[in-house]
């Protein structure tokens, strides 16, 4: 019998907890600044470069990002800021790696459902980009700092009023010169982290 009310308390509290939970979803959010801090992956494109007789090649690495969004009220655009860090490394040929250090922030636009609605928010948009590393691909012992533009795309997944699980991905879009000619470059940042709005 004992065993029975822990079993129908334990139950009553989780259904408890659902119910408070789909309330918390469901309730529109007044926050209008929210500030995201995330952690995920750098793929970087066109990664292959040249110094000399030396064969170059960017790597993946970890990333960590920050994200400062502005909701509008009618629930439909965002603004956001974001800055971030990737651990990008530069193979050289056989003779081991490198890091560059490499740091980026964006201004951008998104369009979509925002949080200030209630429910999954999913938005897309883009904006400027500047992309900077310390320790540049063809030199180590130089900086280098390229401005273009970004693609981004996010999906959140509301846990409470004001606390959410984000996903996102950013498209970093400049042109650079490794040594072969200048040409486009796609770098890719996907992260996940916790947002808290106020």
């Amino acid at each position: 019998m004992r065993h029975q009310h822990i079993a129908g308390s334990l139950l009553l509290v989780t259904l408890a907890g659902s119910i408070t939970t789909a309330s918390a979803q469901g309730l529109r959010r007044t926050h209008a600044i929210e500030l995201t801090m995330s952690a995920g992956y750098f793929q970087p494109t066109g990664t292959s470069g040249q110094v000399g007789s030396l064969a170059l090649t960017r790597r993946p690495a970890w990333a960590a990002t920050t994200i400062l969004s502005f909701n509008a009220p009618n629930g439909k655009i965002t603004g956001e800021l974001s800055g971030g860090y990737a651990a990008e490394r530069v193979r050289q040929g056989t003779s081991g790696s490198r890091g560059t250090h490499m740091f980026f922030g964006t201004a951008r636009v998104m369009l979509g459902r925002n949080p200030r609605q209630s429910g999954v928010s999913y938005l897309v948009g883009g904006g400027l980009s500047v992309v900077t590393r310390k320790k540049s691909v063809l030199d180590s012992s130089v900086g280098a700092t390229d401005l273009g533009g970004t693609l981004s795309a996010m999906i959140r997944i509301p846990i409470d009023g004001q606390v959410g699980f984000r996903i996102d991905a950013q498209d970093l879009i400049y042109n650079a010169d490794y040594g072969q000619g200048k040409k486009m470059r796609n770098d890719i940042v996907m992260s996940a982290g916790m947002s808290i709005a106020w």
